[in-house]
């Protein structure tokens, strides 16, 4: 029976329209396709009718035993089907990738990762968010921040005496944490921040703020999350996003003129 390599493919983050060719490659040949993220919801449609699509749960409710994802690639593999795995944004960053490819070489079965956009670049080229400056900045640090100890938020703060952006990732529920402690490491709340929503979805949104005004910011914008943000001193947004708010503000403009003309 022939074998084929499993696909390990990054969906981006959500737009389909921002799959590479390799990925839609991918995804119009598969036989199966496994996913456990949410965007990969949005990027189904390039599969071919009639192929197996199987969503497997992480968090299984009513006391179910979660299925362990890998096991059924191997699965599948051996069944002489192409396997894709999808996974959010680029596999390789923060997305998990690495432990498919730990375990999958542990098994023998052969792979290969097709890269994604990050939700940071993805949202750093929509809204023309610049996250170096020529002479100025020379570095750019992508940062999970749901969980991080006070020391290494401390030493994250001193990389912004060098001009460094730092992109946050997954960090609303420990972000005034964090701007309290970069405050106290001497970071000034005038420092400007860029938050990105939705990145490449129907409701994304961009707004420039600072760190002071930054929850005053996503309130006033009711943005919602996912959000990545751009901290550092040269990040500004020289596109604006066709958001909610502006679509919200066209229809107001033309529910007044209708009540004028009445």
């Amino acid at each position: 029976m022939e074998k084929f390599k499993v696909s390990i493919v990054g969906t981006g983050p959500g737009d389909v329209s921002l799959l590479t060719v390799q990925a839609v490659d991918c995804l119009r040949d598969a036989g199966v396709v496994l996913y456990d993220c949410l965007p990969a919801t949005n990027v189904l449609k390039e599969v071919r009718p009639g192929t197996e699509i199987i969503f497997v749960e992480k968090f299984p409710e009513n006391g179910e035993e979660a299925k362990d994802i890998v096991q059924l690639i191997e699965y599948y593999y051996h069944q002489g089907l192409k396997v894709v795995r999808l996974r959010a944004g680029d596999g390789m960053m923060f997305n998990g990738a690495d432990v498919d490819a730990r375990r999958l070489t542990e098994l023998g079965i052969p792979f290969r990762i097709v890269p994604g956009i990050t939700a940071a670049c993805a949202a750093s080229n929509i809204f023309a968010i610049p996250t170096t400056e020529i002479h100025k900045s020379n570095a750019l640090v992508h940062l999970i921040a749901l969980e991080m100890d006070e020391r290494h938020i401390r030493h994250i703060a001193g990389l912004f005496r060098y001009g460094t952006t730092v992109a946050l990732y997954m960090a609303y529920d420990n972000l005034e944490r964090i701007f309290t402690l970069f405050r106290e490491e001497g970071v000034r709340g005038e420092m400007p921040v860029v938050i990105a929503s939705m990145v490449s979805l129907i409701d994304e949104d961009c707004a420039v703020t600072t760190m002071d005004r930054v929850f005053e910011t996503m309130e006033k914008r009711e943005m919602v999350s996912p959000f990545v943000l751009f901290i550092g001193h040269h990040v500004t947004a020289y596109l604006k996003p066709g958001n909610k708010m502006e679509h919200l503000t066209a229809q107001k403009r033309h529910s007044a003129r209708r009540v004028d003309t009445v």
